[in-house]
C-alpha cells in the first residue's frame, strides 16, 4: 500500500526543541532564588512525548555578563525602546540588539533544532517581553528556526492587547505561534507540527494568538495538567539559596541552623530573604551551602469570583491532582533535586474538600521530608486541619484577605468572614505557622472610614500576622471589575501610549539604579476616575499616605534584620521601597 504524500516522514532521530527562557532584570540586582516553573513543566511534556530537549534559562547568561562587566544597565536602552524592538523584529537593523542577542545566546547549539520555544517569562518584567522577541528574531534572523513564544507574561500582555498593538501585531507576523495560556500540550501539537512530524493545518489552537484584520485575537486557553517540572539542562547553581549546614555540629546547634534556615526561605519577607541569600552566599562552604527550592503547582482556577481577579470573569474548570501524586511529585522532586524545600504557587492550599486530610496523614505516614509555604483561605481551615499542616512541613501559609472593611468585602464579593479569618491567624501563631496577608488599598470609593476598618484589623492583630503585602488596585481588563467599570463607579483611562510609557518607567527605575523593590507597577496600565468621586489625579495623591499608614504598622524586625544583614555585606546601599513608601509612577 502506498505511503502517504502528504504527510512528512518522521525523523530518523528525536525531534530536538532548544527552549530558552527570556531574561529579565533580577540578575542585575540580586540572586536567582527559584528554577522557572512554567518552563520547567513544558520541558517534562515534551521529553514525555520523545523530544530532546535542550533547556537554557537566558538568566543564566546575563548574570554571567553582567557579572563580567560587559554592560552597564544605562546600556540596556534599546531594549526600553518601543520602535527600536519593534523595528528589529520586523527586519529593521540594529547592531546593538542583534549582538546583545548573540552574547546570551553564545555556545547554545541552534543548529541542531528543530524548533525553537522561547518563554518571555512570568514576572511581569519589560526585558524578559522585550528580550524575548529580540532573541527570537535574531534566530530567526541568523538560523531560520521555526519560533514559538510563551510564558505567562503572553497573559498579561493579551490582557491589554490595546496597549500592546505594535508587539502582538510583530509577533504573530514574524513568528509561528504566540501561547497565552498553558503550553505543555499546545507546544508539543506545534513543535510536531513545525518540525515536520505531522502536517501542519490551518486550525484554531488553544490559547494561540491571531490577527482577524487589525484586531488582535486568541483561541480560550487550554487546560492545564498537573506535571512535576523538568529542570535538567539548567546551571542549576545559579538558583541556590544559601542556607546553614554544618553536619559535624551536635543536635542543638543543627536545630537551631534549621531554625534560622525556615526564617531565611519562609518567614523573611522576599526582599529580605535575597538579602539574606547574597549575605550567605558570601559564607559558602564554611557552615553553608546551596539548596535549591523547588516550585510547584498541583491546582489551577478558583471556584470563587472576587471581582477585582483575573479569574472572576470567565469560569474555567477546576483541575486538581491527588494527595497521593502531590506527594510523589513533591517526594520524587525532593529526592532528584536533593532539597525538602518547596514554594507552592496554587491558587489556594485547601481548595478541594478532604484534600488537607489526605495530603498531611499521608506525608506524616509515610515520613516524607518537607518544608512548605502556599497560599490559602480562612475558609474551612479548622485548628485540628491547621496542626496537621504543620506536621505535614507547612511553614507558611499566605491568605488573600484584601480588606477589613465590610463594605468593600461586599462590593468585591470576597467572601471573607473577618471573626474566622482573626481566630484562623491565632492559631496559626500558635501552630508554628507563618501567617502573611495579602492588602488591596485604593479600591474604587474606599474612604476614610473603609481604610480604618482595615488597619484597626492589621493592628488588633499584629501579634498574629508575620508580614503583609501591600498592593495598589490596578484594573485587570479579564476581572469582573475590569470588563464592568461603571457598575463598581469607575470610569477608565487609557493612554495611546502606554506601551512606550511602561517602558520609560521601566528604564528609569533601571538606569537610575534603585533598588529592587522599586521596580515600576507594570500592571497599571490604565487609570481610572471615580464616578460621582475623585479623579484620578486625586486617587493618586491619596494612595501615597495610605501607603505610608499600612508600612507603618508592618514590624520592626524585618527592617532591622535588614540593616544588620546589610552591614554584614559591608554595602547599605537604598533601603527598600517597602520602608520608604516610594514608587515609580506611570508618567
Amino acid at each position: 500500500m502506498a505511503a502517504n504524500p502528504a504527510r512528512p516522514a518522521r525523523p530518523a532521530r528525536p525531534a530536538r526543541l532548544l527552549l530558552l527562557v527570556a531574561p529579565g532584570e533580577q540578575p542585575m540586582f540580586t540572586r536567582m532564588n527559584l528554577p522557572p516553573f512554567g518552563t520547567g513543566v513544558v520541558a517534562a511534556s515534551l521529553r514525555a512525548a520523545g523530544y530532546d530537549v535542550d533547556l537554557h534559562d537566558l538568566n543564566s547568561d546575563l548574570t554571567r555578563m553582567w557579572q563580567a562587566g560587559e554592560f552597564t544597565k544605562a546600556d540596556l536602552r534599546p531594549f526600553y525602546d518601543e520602535r527600536a524592538v519593534i523595528g528589529y523584529v520586523g527586519g529593521a537593523h540594529n547592531d546593538f540588539l542583534d549582538t546583545f542577542a548573540g552574547r546570551l545566546l553564545d555556545g547554545k547549539d541552534i543548529t541542531a533544532a528543530d524548533v525553537v520555544g522561547i518563554s518571555a517569562g512570568g514576572d511581569f518584567s519589560f526585558l524578559e517581553m522585550q528580550s524575548a522577541v529580540v532573541v527570537g528574531a535574531h534566530i530567526r534572523r541568523h538560523y531560520g528556526k521555526p519560533i514559538v513564544l510563551g510564558g505567562n507574561n503572553l497573559d498579561y500582555l493579551m490582557q491589554f492587547k490595546d496597549a500592546f498593538h505594535s508587539w502582538w501585531q510583530a509577533c504573530i507576523t514574524h513568528f509561528d505561534a504566540a501561547v497565552t495560556g498553558p503550553g505543555e500540550d499546545v507546544l508539543v501539537e506545534l513543535a510536531d507540527a513545525l518540525g515536520g512530524r505531522r502536517p501542519l493545518l490551518p486550525m484554531v489552537r488553544p490559547g494561540v494568538a491571531r490577527l482577524t484584520g487589525a484586531s488582535v485575537v486568541r483561541a480560550p486557553d487550554a487546560v492545564h495538567r498537573i506535571l512535576a517540572p523538568d529542570f535538567d539542562g539548567l546551571r542549576l547553581d545559579d538558583y541556590h539559596n544559601f542556607v546553614r549546614h554544618r553536619p559535624q555540629a551536635s543536635p542543638r546547634k543543627q536545630s537551631t541552623d534549621e531554625l534560622w534556615n525556615r526564617m531565611q526561605l519562609y518567614q523573611f519577607p522576599a526582599y529580605l530573604s535575597w538579602l539574606a541569600n547574597e549575605t550567605n552566599a558570601a559564607q559558602a562552604g564554611n557552615g553553608v551551602t546551596g539548596k535549591l527550592v523547588m516550585p510547584y503547582v498541583f491546582n489551577y482556577n478558583c471556584p470563587y469570583s472576587c471581582a477585582f481577579c483575573t479569574e472572576s470573569l470567565e469560569r474555567t474548570k477546576l483541575v486538581h491532582a491527588t494527595a497521593d501524586d502531590v506527594i510523589a511529585d513533591m517526594a520524587g522532586l525532593a529526592e532528584k533535586y536533593q532539597t525538602p524545600y518547596f514554594y507552592l504557587f496554587n491558587n489556594y492550599f485547601n481548595l478541594r474538600n478532604g484534600f488537607v486530610e489526605e495530603f498531611a496523614s499521608r506525608v506524616v505516614l509515610h515520613g516524607v521530608d518537607l518544608h512548605w509555604s502556599d497560599c490559602a483561605r480562612f475558609n474551612s481551615l479548622t485548628y485540628e486541619r491547621l496542626a496537621l499542616l504543620a506536621a505535614s512541613g507547612c511553614r507558611k501559609l499566605t491568605f488573600g484577605l484584601e480588606t477589613a472593611s465590610t463594605t468593600m468585602l461586599k462590593i468585591i464579593d470576597k467572601r471573607v468572614k473577618l471573626t474566622e479569618a482573626e481566630r484562623v491567624l491565632r492559631w496559626c501563631k500558635e501552630l508554628g505557622i507563618w501567617a502573611d496577608l495579602e492588602i488591596i488599598t485604593g479600591l474604587p470609593h474606599e474612604d476614610k472610614d473603609n481604610f480604618a476598618e482595615t488597619t484597626d484589623f492589621l493592628e488588633r492583630n499584629a501579634a498574629y500576622i508575620n508580614y503583609f503585602n501591600v498592593n495598589r488596585y490596578f484594573v485587570a481588563p479579564k476581572s469582573l471589575m475590569g470588563a464592568r467599570p461603571e457598575a463598581y463607579g469607575m470610569r477608565l483611562r487609557k493612554f495611546p501610549d502606554a506601551y512606550q510609557r511602561l517602558l520609560d518607567a521601566n528604564y528609569r527605575w533601571l538606569a537610575e539604579d534603585l533598588e529592587f523593590t522599586y521596580k515600576p507597577q507594570n500592571f497599571r496600565v490604565y487609570e481610572f476616575d471615580e464616578i460621582g468621586g475623585r479623579s484620578a489625579e486625586q486617587l493618586a495623591a491619596d494612595i501615597v499616605p495610605k501607603i505610608a499608614r499600612l508600612n507603618a504598622i508592618q514590624s520592626t524586625d524585618f527592617s532591622e534584620a535588614w540593616h544588620v544583614l546589610s552591614l554584614r555585606r559591608d554595602r547599605p546601599g537604598r533601603v527598600p521601597a517597602r520602608f520608604s513608601n516610594e514608587t515609580i509612577a506611570l508618567a
